[in-house]
């Protein structure tokens, strides 16, 4: 090799290893930058997300929203918005979680289209950084301030999956046995049900009738999910996508010991079920939980809590179970210096009821203590005190309005297809119903609302107690 040769590898290596240093200096700085706003309380990461139905979308565009257009919030509970400091709001990529952009001009061009429609529902996992600006004032002097929350935006059904992290193969049978065979499931799809408990476990398996049965059980969650209003459904990801997952549970595993079941044979019908339920735990959820939930501060949860009572007793029941499946799975504590850093724990838990824009407003303060019953039930554990927990009942866009016809008053608002409604509902009991007041529920699903025309943009974006939930999300950082 020439010397001219040697020379131009030598200045290659230069200018890599320059480059190098440059990439490595920059996500210095920005590491640097991300640990003195996590220290000075400047940065907050707040995981959201919602059972089905809730409205997730929607919630994130109207926060986004509400805190980006000051000029038009309606903020009145939210203290920097009520004494003008809240200054306005930029959206950037959340770049140090490799996750996709949450899709907010798409989302707000639905809410803002004309006729307006509601935006697609989350199937995947997403994030976003809002820089919040306010203006403080120190020794006589005003100044500017920043904010930043870091938004994770992930399915309510991958949230279901959450438990299988603490549960064997074996275990979640046993509980999913006791499930399927009391209704509401057990009358939902009586000829899959049987086929599942008669499945014999030590059986050799036959590939092609458990892949088959496992496409019935598919759309069996999902008539659990469309049909009855359950929340409590796994796996949870089958529910959002049509990869091929391929377990289900085995009834007929009865009162088998564990070393019963580990002797059987690796083609057998359990071992092979049991193969991909530890695939799926491994290769999907704990990824999902490691990568995600260790740098949460805050989390909210949604409910559409109206539809599942309406729904019924089970429907109800169903969510409080679902509550405390996941009660466990969040890294509950306080934040101190240096786990603001490395291990972040969530220090504030928030559910929130959707949708109030359905019901009156004398029942939404009902609502939301029909919700802390819900909760309390769950939380009351020596486990989870000291655990900051709240509830709230919100409309993220308010599609309807009040009016009094023939002394009663009613909803007012467009159905989805533009048409011009009248409606009201039963009154929302404030306690949870007891034996023989369920039938207090059994006028119907209330209608589902478009959003109403005029709104974002140019306009404001109507809500019910935004500023209510911002202060519960962040009202200890403004």
């Amino acid at each position: 090799m020439s010397s001219a040769d040697d020379q131009s590898d030598a200045k290659g290596r230069l200018r890599a290893f320059k480059q190098q240093f440059r990439r490595l200096r920059k996500e210095a700085l920005e590491k640097s930058h991300w640990a003195a706003e996590r220290l000075l309380d400047r940065r907050v990461c707040i995981g959201i997300t919602g059972l089905s139905g809730a409205g997730k979308s929607t919630l994130i565009t109207s926060l986004i929203y509400q805190l980006s257009h000051p000029d038009r919030a309606q903020l009145p509970g939210f203290s920097p918005a009520l004494n003008g400091r809240l200054l306005g709001a930029d959206l950037y990529p959340a770049l140090d979680t490799g996750l996709p952009l949450f899709e907010y001009e798409r989302c707000l061009s639905a809410l803002t289209a004309n006729p307006p429609r509601w935006p697609e529902s989350t199937r995947d996992l997403s994030a976003l950084e809002l820089h919040v600006h306010l203006q403080g004032r120190r020794l006589g002097r005003s100044y500017r301030q920043k904010l930043i929350l870091e938004f994770r935006d992930y399915p309510g059904e991958w949230l279901m999956d959450l438990p299988l992290l603490r549960m064997d193969f074996a275990t979640w049978c046993r509980q999913q046995a006791d499930l399927l065979g009391a209704e509401p499931r057990a009358g939902l799809a009586p000829e899959l049900l049987s086929h599942l408990r008669g499945l014999t476990p030590e059986a050799p398996a036959d590939l092609q009738q458990i892949d088959s049965l496992w496409q019935n059980y598919r759309q069996f969650l999902r008539d659990c999910r469309s049909a009855r209003k359950l929340s409590y459904l796994q796996p949870g990801r089958a529910l959002l996508d049509s990869e091929e997952y391929g377990f289900f549970p085995l009834p007929g595993i009865g009162h088998r010991t564990q070393s019963e079941l580990d002797a059987l044979a690796e083609d057998s019908v359990y071992k092979v079920l049991e193969a991909r339920y530890r695939r799926y735990v491994d290769e999907r959820v704990a990824p999902f939980v490691d990568s995600h939930f260790r740098h949460l501060d805050r989390q909210l949860v949604l409910v559409d809590l109206i539809s599942t009572l309406f729904a019924g007793e089970e429907s109800l029941e169903d969510m409080r179970l679902a509550f405390g499946h996941i009660a466990d799975t969040f890294r509950y504590g306080s934040n101190g210096l240096l786990r603001k850093l490395w291990h972040p724990r969530i220090d504030r838990l928030v559910f929130a009821a959707t949708k109030v824009d359905q019901v009156l407003a004398a029942d939404h303060d009902a609502l939301r203590q029909l919700l802390g019953q819900q909760l309390q039930q769950v939380f009351s554990g020596a486990r989870h005190r000291g655990l900051p927990l709240y509830c709230e009942a919100i409309a993220a866009v308010r599609c309807s309005n009040e009016s009094v016809r023939d002394g009663r008053r009613l909803l007012v608002g467009h159905a989805m297809d533009g048409s011009y409604l009248g409606f009201e509902n039963a009154e929302i009991l404030a306690h949870l119903p007891q034996e023989g007041e369920w039938q207090h529920y059994t006028g119907g699903q209330p209608p589902q609302l478009r959003p109403p025309m005029g709104i974002g943009r140019e306009g404001y974006m109507p809500h019910i107690r935004m500023d209510a939930l911002l202060n519960l999300l962040l009202g200890d950082k403004v």
